[in-house]
């Protein structure tokens, strides 16, 4: 990487670094209440559907990763989407170990740094600033192993990833490794301009962004469960999410790309 390209990188993240500290400061209240009502106005937001504290919210990070309340997204039948947001794309990974997204190849080693020539299916779901950001299993997962990939953190919006060549590949994340009804799973959390954090709610250790962050790994000699629909991790500001199975169930989600769906609702029946 060059100097340029690495001072770029380095902009990027303490931009994303310095987002995430202002929106953990409670005061003054009531700039802090001003700012979560414009925010919640500008993208129309309802909250409905979630847990509002009884002196509102502190920070316009405990808004933005604010909890649904109990039965609001009832749990469907097969695979469930993860997150409340958009399905960018999904289809087969090919005999090159290749994903097509958005008019552009992704190799599937180079996204998760893993040599693995099993993986035959993958969709890829993205979160608008406006949408609920708090991450959840899509089937029964017994969870053996965690990584944090270091990289940058460009916008995961659909404009900049038509336009910039490996986004996701080159973003900071975290790959989660594990067994289910479906096979062997890559469950990716994409980090993302200004998103002040990714964050597994299982292993506190486990974060994007961090001031200097390396390569790491933890695996768990026994498994961490999770029951589908249980919470996984969360987004301090939008992001997306990839899942790839060494079956062939998500090659034919029968919805739109670019089709709305909330957590719960089915992928795959």
């Amino acid at each position: 990487m060059t100097s340029d390209k690495q001072q770029k990188q380095n902009y990027r993240n303490l931009a994303s670094r310095i987002a995430g500290h202002l929106s953990n400061i409670k005061y003054p209240r009531w700039f802090v209440r001003r700012f979560i009502r414009l925010f919640k106005n500008r993208y129309n937001i309802s909250l409905d559907d979630y847990q509002i504290p009884e002196n509102g919210f502190e920070t316009f990070n405990s808004f933005f990763t604010r909890r649904l309340k109990d039965g609001a997204r009832p749990l469907g039948n097969g695979i469930i989407s993860p997150v409340d947001g958009y399905i960018l794309d999904y289809g087969h990974v090919n005999p090159q170990n290749k994903i097509y997204v958005k008019h552009q190849y992704y190799y599937v080693d180079d996204l998760i740094l893993e040599n693995i020539d099993n993986l035959k299916s993958y969709s890829i779901l993205y979160l608008a600033p406006s949408n609920y950001h708090r991450v959840h299993a899509c089937f029964d997962m017994a969870i053996t192993k965690t990584i944090y990939l270091p990289g940058t953190l460009r916008s995961v919006s659909q404009k900049v990833v038509d336009r910039k060549d490996r986004v996701y590949c080159r973003n900071e994340r975290i790959v989660i490794h594990g067994n289910s009804d479906y096979g062997k799973f890559r469950f990716v959390l994409i980090g993302a301009m200004l998103v002040g954090k990714a964050k597994l709610s299982f292993d506190s250790d486990m974060e994007t962004n961090m001031k200097k962050g390396e390569y790491s790994s933890t695996e768990y000699k026994t498994p961490v469960f999770l029951k589908k629909g249980e919470e996984l991790g969360y987004f301090e500001m939008g992001s997306s999410v990839i899942i790839l199975l060494e079956e062939e169930y998500l090659q034919n989600i029968p919805l739109g790309k670019g089709e709305a769906i909330k957590v719960g609702e089915s992928l795959v029946n």
